[in-house]
């Protein structure tokens, strides 16, 4: 059989005997077709398509073709497709897509685009309503339920009281300002000052960012902070999270990641915003034109190949070792009678964060991405060379980063103990407080930061995250220490008091959940925690202290480096800096496991993929979804993907056509788009967003929410009622 038939049906085909199967299913009985499917999920699965590998390369994403290293060549494109909101790039949004971004064009981006914590929101109607990912809301949310919150009428939207949105107002060029006041101070100092000046002079509620924008100019960013927003419409979890942590950052992956939020003025009224992005009625075709826009997560694009290496050897192995200690305890924990439901949500975040780490790992063990990286620093040496006013001013700086890299890596015993910084949410905050608190006086230690109701305290997290998840995070670092003072015996035996590592971790955790259980919150003088404190502190602040000092010195140096390479044109685009920016692509799929994956899913592949796995968790679709299954077009546009920069692009930012209509709205990379932290590879990099066809028909079909259609697609503003 020619498996072209499966690409006539829009569906990729690795093997001849899939297609048969799905053509014989076209002829067979519902208990057949049960069948067919069923054993064409295992045939999937075992080509790498099941739901621990879905849209992933066989064994590890690949990231672009299999070339030798010597042929491998740098690209401008490396640096990605970051371009600024003031001074968009017309000449080549010109030549590329044949359009004109004028100002007016860049004006309406700059004033529809939202700032949210974390994420990026659109204003998509005339009476405030916001577009963004379902994710972006529920972690704002007090309870953790995983229903949905749909408002019929504004006097059921919910307030989300840890959720607000900034508005960009105005901007305005401060180049020749921060040139003055360099003249006296260094550039970060000359900003802040311009900056503050900007501040004490604005108006109340609003807050000001100045930002390099390229080529040595600057621009201040006004912003409008709402600190009402409330939700209008957010998904079941079941199904803004569809296939959960093996599914995310995957394509195909049919779900539905959206949010409509509504903001309010501090007079209680809905914003009536003079701008903002109107949903196309028709969606986006194959090879369009997509722009989006919003405040850029940061990267490591302008790093060395030497940074990037000491990443990949020492870094982020630390990290992955954390994350899955982690995930395995709060496994285990879940599988208990005594399980916090507070621990589900933590696993998955855990999860999602170990998927991320991986790729990344993955991504820089690649040897096509290496080559890539080690060619842009040959690239920039050589134009270095042939440009010696740019010689003087930035030759050696590659050097001076390979000299921190070789001595971080003397230092690598001992990060893989101490730990460079155990910090976030997936780390012991048991560990930070055994460092915390040794060296302090007894006073202090009565008075500790935990009994002031500082967030980040051991007592803390054991009420929060667990004693047995402590104990195994705790354990995990007092192995690494192990390993690392063996030599000396005296100092094992106190951190160990001879005990194992775990069996230590539970007497340190169980005595510091005493002391929190009493009352006092008192650090131990004696005991576990104390002897583990005493050997530790001292050692671990002498390495954090030096390896605060080299990170340090390679932030100065690698911001020197990214002005290299700009001004080299290597990297013409804006690889620094927290002001909202541009990103152009297509809508386009990429290659994968010997075939193409579809720029788009549909609504039929989310029933479909939910069958296939027998409704089961975390494939079961809410039960709002299975009622509204016979009446859902199903060859609808659920989710797209598009060769936009993720960087900017990133969750809950709108994908736009030219005419800056709403086509979709972001929701993350690809696995292969997770590289984009350094660089950015657009054969195989994607964002995959929900396609703004694919809402239409939620609100219709499942929801039934035909106020939200009429103001998102009626073309006018809704008509409201209290």
């Amino acid at each position: 059989m020619d498996p072209r038939w499966c690409r006539a049906v829009r569906m990729p085909c690795p093997s001849h005997l899939l297609c048969l199967l799905l053509i014989r299913h076209r002829f067979m009985t519902l208990r057949g077709s049960a069948l067919i499917i069923g054993v064409a999920s295992l045939l999937w699965g075992g080509l790498g398509m099941g739901p621990e590998a879905q849209a992933q390369d066989r064994g590890a994403p690949r990231f672009g073709p299999a070339a030798p290293g010597d042929t491998v060549v740098a690209e401008a494109s490396d640096a990605g497709r970051i371009w600024s909101l003031v001074a968009p790039p017309v000449d080549r949004l010109a030549r590329r897509y044949g359009m004109e971004g004028d100002s007016a064009w860049a004006a309406h981006l700059r004033r529809s685009v939202l700032r949210l914590p974390g994420c990026t929101g659109a204003l998509v109607s005339a009476d405030g309503l916001a577009l963004t990912t379902a994710r972006c809301v529920r972690r704002h949310l007090d309870s953790q339920g995983d229903t949905a919150i749909v408002a019929e009428r504004p006097a059921d939207e919910r307030a989300v009281p840890a959720l607000h949105a900034d508005r960009l107002v105005q901007t305005n060029d401060v180049t020749t300002a921060v040139r003055t006041a360099r003249q006296d101070t260094a550039e970060a100092a000359a900003v802040s000052a311009v900056q503050g000046r900007l501040q004490e002079e604005a108006e109340t509620g609003r807050h000001v960012e100045v930002s390099a924008d390229g080529e040595g100019a600057y621009t201040a960013y006004t912003y409008r902070r709402y600190q009402d927003v409330r939700v209008a419409l957010l998904p079941d979890r079941r199904i803004s999270a569809f296939g959960g942590p093996d599914a995310a950052l995957t394509y195909p992956r049919p779900a539905f990641d959206v949010a409509l939020l509504r903001i309010y003025t501090p007079e209680g009224r809905p914003l009536a915003p003079d701008r903002f992005f109107e949903p196309s009625t028709q969606g986006a075709r194959p090879g369009d034109a997509v722009f989006s826009a919003g405040p850029p997560a940061a990267t490591r694009r302008a790093e060395s190949a030497a940074q990037l290496t000491v990443r990949q050897d020492l870094v982020l192995p630390a990290r992955r070792d954390r994350l899955e200690t982690r995930a395995q305890a709060l496994r285990a924990r879940l599988d208990t009678a005594g399980a916090m439901p507070s621990l589900r949500p933590a696993l998955r975040d855990a999860e999602r964060a170990l998927k991320q780490t991986r790729a990344r790992l993955e991504a820089l063990r690649n040897e096509y991405v290496r080559a890539r990286l080690e060619q842009r620093d040959e690239r920039l040496r050589r134009a270095l060379r042939r440009a010696p006013a740019l010689q003087r001013r930035f030759g050696g700086l590659l050097d001076s980063l390979d000299a921190i890299q070789n001595t971080k890596r003397t230092l690598g015993a001992a990060y893989r103990a101490f730990g460079a910084a155990e910090g976030g949410p997936h780390a012991s905050s048991t560990y930070r407080r055994l460092l915390r608190e040794e060296g302090q006086e007894a006073p202090a230690r009565t008075a500790s930061s935990h009994a002031s109701g500082a967030p980040g305290g051991a007592a803390d997290s054991l009420q929060s995250s667990s004693g047995p998840v402590e104990i195994a995070l705790l354990a995990a670092r007092l192995e690494a220490l192990q390993r690392h003072l063996r030599p000396d015996s005296a100092a094992v035996d106190r951190l160990l008091g001879g005990q194992s590592p775990a069996e230590r971790a539970a007497s340190v955790v169980d005595q510091l959940a005493s002391a929190s259980g009493d009352g006092t919150h008192a650090f131990p003088t004696a005991g576990p925690a104390a002897d583990v404190a005493a050997v530790v502190g001292t050692r671990a602040r002498s390495f954090h202290e030096q390896w605060r000092g080299l990170t340090r010195a390679e932030r100065r140096l690698t911001r020197r480096l990214a002005d290299a390479r700009q001004a080299v044109r290597s990297a013409p685009v804006l690889t620094h800096g927290t002001a909202p920016r541009l990103t152009d692509g297509r809508v386009r799929g990429y290659p994968y496991n010997g075939t193409t994956a579809p720029p788009f899913t549909t609504v039929f592949g989310l029933y479909e993929r939910a069958r296939a796995f027998g409704g089961e968790t975390p494939w079961g679709l809410p039960e709002r979804w299975q009622k509204a299954g016979g009446r859902m077009d199903r060859s609808t546009p659920l989710t797209l993907v598009a060769s936009v920069d993720g960087a900017v692009s990133n969750n809950g930012a709108p994908l736009l056509n030219q005419s800056l209509e709403l086509v979709g709205v972001a929701a993350g990379p690809n696995i292969q788009g997770v590289a984009g932290t350094y660089l950015f590879l657009p054969e195989r990099m994607r964002t995959v967003g929900t396609d703004v066809r694919g809402l239409r028909e939620a609100l219709t079909a499942v929801y039934g929410a035909d106020a939200l259609v009429d103001e998102l697609f009626g073309g006018r503003s809704s008509a409201r009622s209290p």
